[in-house]
């Protein structure tokens, strides 16, 4: 069973929801607006780096910040990301946890994971100074940066850990997270913040491939008590594939009154196939990611052919030009408009897709020569701006040379392509993905 909305600070968000990558405070290339328009609803941020760069000092005076901008948007107030931003929508910070795993135990750089801390070396080779990150650090950093989901500190399970280095992993999880709740219930206290105004906290169940470990860690975590759950460590199994078989476990191990979320889902495909399981909130950098590395998504959708997408295409660009001069030949505006409505249907129209099906899914790798001269958009059946404004032709020669609109515009489109599947879940009642009536 999958819950429908989130309600945090006042505010309902409604689920399931699609959170892009926002490492920095920035979906790289994109502003607000363009987020709202692709329909974007929430973001990630990290906790790592933001406490670097630009440092919560910074963050905490956008806390009480009113600028011009922010007056007439009250909502944004008393949260310095937010206001920083200038982002009235969901707001998750991931507690630096996966950073930690890369940079220690994946690519070996100097430090380690205890379970104090996890210790590590910064500054130059001249001059280590050794350094320690706590998940009362964690915490305390996600507060200042003022976030709407909180995320415990969590030490990550690698894909090939032996048992022994799962049961670490898992106890210190486990340790690290009843660390957090005692905080997190002391800044709530210190701050005076109720039920009403304070930031949700979520626990991440860690336990590799093991599905004893697992569930020793749900049901510990269960124990101490958090607002929500995540999915951590590898979601893919040596394909590269997600594995279907510990997603649905490790959601079924998590009572339905909470969100459920599937940290770092992932593909299209799969994100419907964890809604269907029970996950409610995904995040993923893949769409930005291989946005800005020319690799593009699209559905497999035979609604709309191109003499169609064309024309819809020139009717909005008309809009404020043929339809305005046409105003004194009413029926003839009117027409034009209901040919428009009758096209876009075919456009919004993906009910008849299997969303949990790869085949329905196909990729643009636009920088390939035989995009040079196609004057199609790079999705016949998409309203993104992208699409309704520019070919695959102009998409594929901004990258050829370099300009930076060319990422803009194509994570634009991926992202808008990530939300549709999103919208189109919020409508479908697992576990009839794929087989709802087309009316």
């Amino acid at each position: 069973m999958n819950i429908k909305e989130l309600k945090i600070k006042g505010k309902k968000y409604k689920l399931p929801i699609f959170l892009p990558d926002a490492t920095l405070g920035i979906v790289r290339s994109l502003d607000n607006r363009a987020l709202k328009e692709v329909g974007t609803r929430g973001v990630v941020v990290n906790t790592y780096h933001l406490n670097d760069t630009p440092g919560t000092d910074i963050l905490k005076k956008f806390a009480s910040v009113e600028t011009r901008s922010l007056q007439q948007r009250p909502s944004l107030c008393r949260s310095g990301i937010k206001n920083f931003m200038n982002f009235d929508g969901l707001v998750v910070s991931d507690s630096g946890g996966w950073q930690v795993f890369s940079l220690i135990k994946r690519h070996g750089e100097g430090g380690e994971i205890t379970d104090e801390g996890v210790k590590f070396n910064i500054g130059g080779e001249k001059n280590k100074q050794l350094g320690i990150f706590t998940p009362e650090d964690s915490i305390r950093i996600q507060f200042e940066i003022g976030a709407d989901i909180l995320i415990c500190l969590d030490d990550f399970t690698g894909a090939n850990d032996s048992e022994e280095k799962i049961k670490e992993s898992v106890k210190r999880t486990i340790l690290w997270a009843k660390r957090t709740r005692v905080e997190f219930d002391k800044i709530i206290k210190e701050k005076k913040l109720t039920d009403k105004t304070r930031p949700l906290l979520f626990a991440v169940i860690q336990g590799g491939w093991s599905r004893k470990w697992r569930k020793y860690c749900a049901e510990e975590l269960l124990k101490i008590g958090f607002d929500g759950y995540g999915y951590g460590g590898y979601m893919v199994n040596e394909k590269g594939e997600l594995d279907e078989e510990m997603s649905k476990y490790i959601a079924e191990l998590i009572p339905d009154e909470f969100p459920k979320f599937a940290l770092g889902v992932g593909k299209p495909w799969d994100i419907a196939r964890c809604y269907e399981f029970g996950w409610d909130i995904f995040d993923c950098v893949l769409p930005t990611r291989d946005g800005r590395h020319q690799r593009l998504y699209n559905f497999k959708n035979d609604n709309t052919n191109e003499a169609e997408a064309n024309e819809a295409r020139l009717i909005k660009r008309s809009d404020s030009g043929a339809l305005s001069l046409a105003s004194s030949e009413s029926h003839f505006a009117e027409a034009t408009r209901d040919k428009l409505e009758v096209i876009q249907g075919k456009f919004n129209n993906i009910k008849n897709l299997d969303l949990k099906n790869p085949d329905n899914y196909e990729f643009l790798y636009i920088s390939r020569g035989k995009f040079a001269t196609d004057s199609n958009p790079i999705g016949l059946d998409c309203d993104c701006f992208t699409c309704q404004n520019y070919s695959r032709a102009y998409v594929h020669h901004l990258f050829k040379i370099k300009d930076m609109l060319a990422h803009r515009l194509a994570v634009i489109h991926n992202l808008r392509v990530y939300n549709r599947a999103i919208e189109e879940l919020s409508f479908v009642t697992p576990p009839m993905l794929g087989t709802v009536d087309a009316e």
